[in-house]
């Protein structure tokens, strides 16, 4: 069974955990780890260590709220000894991780690229200006 590691800042982690346990309920593979505002770059990796651990064997899929920060290193860091095993993907909203929530099943890239494109394709600009213009067009 592939394990999704979600990682973040301040409460990123748990707050990804709350919006699934009220969307979909919490994936019994789906783990939540936050950098904390007290924690140092060590203590932050030392949990990690201790959670990959405990899935030596299988596939990760690390879903981190920013690309390049401290989260997204120790991933990546973890993946680039285990390139097989892992991949690393950063900024994933909502929509993408109630998808993974509920099929983490195929090839870890093709999961990644899929949540991926879920994001981008999800992000909705909703122009209040021009629904407001249509509507007065069609009153009159």
């Amino acid at each position: 069974m592939k394990q999704l590691i979600v990682m973040g800042h301040g409460g990123y982690a748990q707050g990804i955990k709350a919006n699934l346990g009220m969307l979909i309920g919490e994936p019994e593979n789906m783990h939540f780890l936050d950098l904390g505002i007290g924690d140092d770059f060590s203590t932050f990796q030392n949990r990690f260590d201790e959670l990959v651990l405990r899935f030596e064997e299988e596939e990760f899929f690390f879903a981190c709220d920013l690309p390049g920060a401290s989260p997204f290193r120790v991933a990546a860091m973890h993946c680039a000894m285990h390139p097989t095993r892992c991949v690393v993907v950063a900024g994933l909203n909502a929509m993408a991780f109630i998808e993974l929530g509920m099929n983490s099943e195929g090839p870890l890239y093709d999961l990644a690229r899929k949540a991926v494109d879920t994001t981008k394709d999800s992000v909705v600009l909703l122009d209040v200006a021009a629904l407001t213009s249509e509507s007065d067009r069609t009153s009159t």
